[in-house]
């Protein structure tokens, strides 16, 4: 995923470094066990209820592998500034469930 931020290209992949990075972030535990599930019971549901701190975490983490690197601050300037917030959703979204390590989970949320 491309998107043009103070003026350059800047690329994004949420793949499985991405998910790697997100189940270290984002722990999700039960009756004291730590799950890796936070793309399936976190980020999916929350991108699709537009909670736009997630968005701007997701973006985050999905630049990391990537150069530029952007900060968090970058990224958070730019949401702000977002004549077409929820086409943002929509294409992140979009992204996610397409690759690889979304599609199967997608799949398995909407049986």
């Amino acid at each position: 995923m491309e998107l043009t931020i103070k003026g350059k290209q800047v690329h994004f992949k949420f793949g499985v470094k991405f998910v790697r990075e997100l189940d270290k972030n984002l722990v999700i535990e039960q009756n004291g066990v730590s799950f890796g599930l936070a793309l399936a019971v976190k980020i999916i549901p929350e991108l699709e209820m537009a909670n736009i701190a997630t968005l701007s975490n997701v973006l985050f983490l999905g630049n990391r592998t990537e150069t530029p690197k952007l900060s968090q601050g970058d990224i958070d300037d730019f949401i702000d500034e977002c004549e077409d917030i929820e086409k943002l959703f929509d294409d992140v979204l979009k992204e996610i469930t397409e690759s690889n390590t979304g599609k199967l989970i997608k799949a398995k949320m909407t049986k």
